[in-house]
């Protein structure tokens, strides 16, 4: 959302393609190293999303079958996110990650076959790159190119996108096996390919790729075919100028190829349920084998209800799952899209896309705060809000053009992208399945197991580097995309920043955010038992020798009374009802 009056930010024209630097190349080179530095696959811990994906991939092409009995069996676990029917277990997931992941397994098992058993962890490794980080670092090149399509400086551009890929909760799912990631991908990239036509909805092409993408996304995610119904919308909207009225018939013809690739999506969903679970309009959803599970799926349209503001609150600002909590530049950048949108030196398609993206965004929000299972269980952040993340990066690009706010409050701004980043940080190094019962998760259990030395496995236990070396290499990972933005020309107007300015902006910014941590941090209370138990469970799951690590001996033994409490608490229900 350029400004088209300047001179610096007018639009360009097809024979004149966006500019990406080549030296964004080298800093999203550094972004996929850091998405894939960590590893959240551990041959002692079986996590439930992620299991029942690989198990259905492993049925699919070993039976031909969506049962995974065999499978189950054969692995002596059935995991606790499952569908039962018929007598039979069950994926209980939107299907297309899955799909994704089956020719690539029947590959991994060709080259090894002890993918059977115990070297399926190493294929989940191996899956999760090339089915979620890849696509969604492409996305991240797409929407570098819009951005520049825009008009947008190349420094403004790189700090939306890095925004976007390490400070904030879409750096931590793009590291693990779930949809979340691929769908944010998938809806970014449409938002981009409709976006860069300067007007209209682009070619055939264009518009068979953006309907493609949106199937996908739904088949991904299933509450995202939502987000592809309004992006339909949106390009019937900018199909036609506004001045040429409704026009019904006209706009419904240009955005057909969108909305048949979408309906295919949808058609796919439908003859998956068919095979699966005999009828097109049965969800796996609808058939929990976990009675908690059951009853939240159960209620409503397929655990949905209408919007609960107190829900939506806790999704945006709690400190628990908040996505304003954990990246607060999310809230400038909304405030981006609303004032692009209410800029009249911008083209009517310029002001139409932002008014499309803030809404996309706030009704998905809506959506999801009336979703039974809004927490999502045992993860990071407010995972089921992922998708939308994308849709917001415009608006932060929008807000920091320098002719469009002081330098003191754009230092602001940067603050609360350096908060995004130090609150996002540990979650990817450590355990990102954050337990619902933590009230702070990031500060209560991801920092601390940063600081006791409790890590995931990274590519540097890979190289038989110590697992602080490793933490070094992925702390410097994690900020010389940022430094090296500081090379990229970011103008006002016709006078580039000199470097005292640069200086004084970054001071602001990080002094800020420091400020601002430490007011966080005075605000966790001593750790209770609660939060005792969850390190010591993380510790022990984050590696087969995590209780040989310095600092982690204690946390075994918190972990050892509470299970020796447990057991007494079990013995004595059992002899009062005995009696």
């Amino acid at each position: 959302m350029a400004e088209a009056t300047q001179s610096s930010s007018v639009l360009p024209s097809r024979a004149d393609p966006p500019h990406v630097p080549r030296r964004f190349a080298l800093i999203l080179a550094t972004v996929l190293l850091a998405w894939t530095w960590y590893v959240h696959f551990w041959p002692n811990l079986r996590t439930a999303n992620e299991t029942i994906r690989l198990y259905f991939v492993q049925a699919v092409t070993e039976t031909g079958r969506p049962e995974l009995d065999t499978v189950c069996q054969r692995h002596a676990h059935v995991p606790v996110d499952r569908s039962e029917f018929g007598g039979h277990v069950y994926m209980d997931k939107a299907p297309g990650l899955s799909f994704l992941a089956l020719p690539i397994y029947g590959l991994f098992r060709a080259i090894d076959p002890a993918a059977q058993e115990e070297d399926l962890w190493i294929f989940g490794v191996i899956a999760c790159f090339l089915t979620v980080t890849l696509p969604a670092w492409g996305m991240l090149w797409l929407l570098a190119r819009y951005l520049s399509a825009l008009g947008m400086a190349p420094r403004v551009t790189a700090i939306a996108v890095l925004a976007l890929a390490l400070a904030s909760p879409l750096f931590a799912y793009a590291t693990l096996f779930f949809g979340h990631a691929l769908a944010a991908a998938c809806v970014g990239a449409a938002m981009c390919l409709l976006a860069t036509a300067d007007t209209g909805v682009g070619t055939v092409r264009r518009r068979l790729a953006i309907g493609s993408l949106l199937g996908m996304a739904g088949l991904v995610d299933t509450p995202v075919f939502v987000i592809g119904a309004l992006v339909v919308l949106w390009a019937g909207a900018r199909a036609l100028p506004h001045a040429q009225g409704v026009a019904l018939r006209l706009r419904l013809r240009a955005v057909m190829p969108i909305l048949l690739m979408l309906a295919l999506g949808v058609a796919v969903q439908l003859l998956y349920n068919q095979w699966m679970l005999g009828d097109p309009l049965r969800f796996a959803y609808q058939c929990k084998g976990d009675k908690g599970f059951a009853a939240m799926h159960g209620s409503g349209l397929f655990g949905f209800h209408a919007p609960q503001f107190d829900v939506l609150a806790l999704l945006l600002v709690g400190p628990s799952r908040g996505l304003l909590y954990h990246a607060p530049w999310l809230l400038p950048a909304m405030a981006g899209l609303i004032a692009a949108a209410r800029d009249r030196a911008l083209a009517e398609p310029r002001r139409l896309d932002a008014v499309a993206l803030a809404c996309i965004a706030l009704a998905y929000a809506l959506l999801i705060s009336g979703f039974a299972d809004w927490k999502a269980g045992d993860a990071a952040y407010a995972r089921h809000l992922i998708p939308v993340l994308p849709l917001l990066a415009p608006g932060l690009a929008y807000v920091l053009h320098p002719a469009r706010l002081a330098r003191p409050v754009r230092a602001l701004i940067l603050a609360s992208i350096a908060i995004g980043l130090i609150l996002t940080m540990p979650t990817v190094a450590t355990f990102p399945y954050h337990f619902t019962k933590l009230e702070r998760p990031v500060l209560e259990l991801g920092w601390p197991l940063w600081l006791l030395g409790n890590f995931s496995p990274s590519l540097g236990r890979a190289m038989n580097w110590s697992d602080w070396t490793s933490a070094g290499v992925f702390l410097a990972l994690c900020l010389i995309p940022w430094l090296l933005t500081l090379r990229l020309p970011h103008e006002v107007g016709d006078r580039p920043e000199s470097l005292r300015q640069k200086f004084a902006v970054w001071t602001v910014a990080l002094g800020t955010a420091a400020l601002w941590m430490v007011s966080l941090i005075a605000a966790v209370p001593h750790p209770g038992r609660i939060v005792q138990v969850a390190r010591a469970q993380s510790a022990a799951m984050l590696g087969p020798d995590a209780d040989e690590r310095d600092g982690n001996k204690p946390w075994q033994k918190v972990l050892q009374r509470a299970r020796e409490r447990d057991k007494k608490a079990r013995q004595g229900a059992a002899r009062k009802s005995a009696h």
